[in-house]
């Protein structure tokens, strides 16, 4: 088993008398590690505690299999960058300039600073706005910008407030890019979101869902469909004949153009179905094919599945 990243134990925030942060249990391994929920559900309020700008209500953190209220926090720190969801800059810096006073608070030599900023500049696609103020930067090169200062010191880890979410379709499919080369480089990445979509484009290694402050599902796609339970099956073409016929026991249709999707834990009835009317109507089938659910359906199954043990726990008045 690989040894954990991040790990955090009943981790809790309180404001006055709300629950941001409950008991909140997190592993967090190599790669790419989606923590999804909606907008409220805490993901802010735990990366805050992760990076330690908020303290703790109770439970504790480790990085790298350390305390980070250890005496040697500072160094484990600096094994870690970071980019809030609405980064702020000093606005009339250049990007150079902007690197450069990071840079500096790490004590980076000059000549070894000036070629790493060269190096980032090249790997976040502004080489060519090096000289150019932040304020004129659009909000994906200030989102680029903030990758390159969480660089400047060749962290361990990374850690993104909703990286993708003030960006455009070209916008994103970039840092996405971004993201898996820096994966390929051995960087592990604390990515949250609730733009489920952009986790699945970055094949995210693992993911945890986090709802009303709490961890309600953690694990690698696949363990997590093993635990879900259901399945989904891609056939094509996306005749009506067969959409007629599977519609009384499929738990959810999903069309994408010449193809369509059904959730089932019924894999064989669905191909008898499917295969009958293929022969009877002689519809060519060109693609039957299992697969596992996306994230945005685990997603949901995940939070009706909550829903539903919230109500079979309420007491009964």
């Amino acid at each position: 088993m690989k040894e954990p990243i991040i790990q955090t134990y009943e981790l809790t925030k309180v404001f006055k008398r709300t629950v941001a942060v409950n008991n909140l249990n997190l592993r967090v391994t190599s790669g790419i590690y989606g923590f999804l929920g909606p907008n409220g559900a805490g993901k802010t309020t735990t990366i805050k505690m992760l990076v330690g700008s908020l303290f703790p209500t109770a439970g504790r953190i480790e990085l790298f299999g350390q305390d980070i209220r250890s005496r040697d926090s500072i160094n484990l720190r600096k094994k870690i960058g970071y980019v809030p969801e609405h980064p702020t800059y000093f606005l009339g810096m250049t990007a150079e300039g902007l690197l450069e006073y990071v840079g500096s608070t790490f004590h980076l030599p000059k000549l070894e600073l000036k070629q790493k900023i060269t190096e980032l500049l090249k790997l976040v696609n502004l080489t060519e706005a090096r000289n150019r103020v932040i304020l004129k930067f659009s909000a994906g090169m200030k989102q680029r910008i903030g990758i390159a200062q969480a660089l400047i010191n060749d962290p361990d880890l990374l850690i993104l407030d909703e990286i993708t979410s003030n960006l455009d379709p070209l916008g994103r499919n970039q840092m996405i890019t971004l993201l898996q080369d820096l994966r390929q480089e051995g960087k592990t990445m604390f990515v949250s979101t609730h733009i489920l979509p952009e986790v699945q484009k970055m094949h995210a290694d693992s993911i945890g869902i986090i709802d009303h402050g709490h961890l309600i599902m953690e694990g690698t796609i696949d363990e997590l469909n093993k635990k879900l339970g259901g399945k989904l099956v891609r056939i094509s073409p996306n005749h009506p004949l067969f959409r007629k016929a599977l519609s009384p026991f499929v738990s959810n249709i999903t069309e994408e153009l010449d193809t369509f999707i059904v959730e089932t834990d019924n894999k064989d009835r669905v191909w008898q179905t499917i295969a009958e009317i293929s022969l009877q109507h002689h519809i060519t089938l060109t693609e039957f094919r299992s697969t596992g659910l996306e994230i945005e359906q685990i997603f949901m199954e995940a939070i009706d599945r909550e829903k539903t043990q919230e109500v079979s726990y309420a007491p009964k008045k």
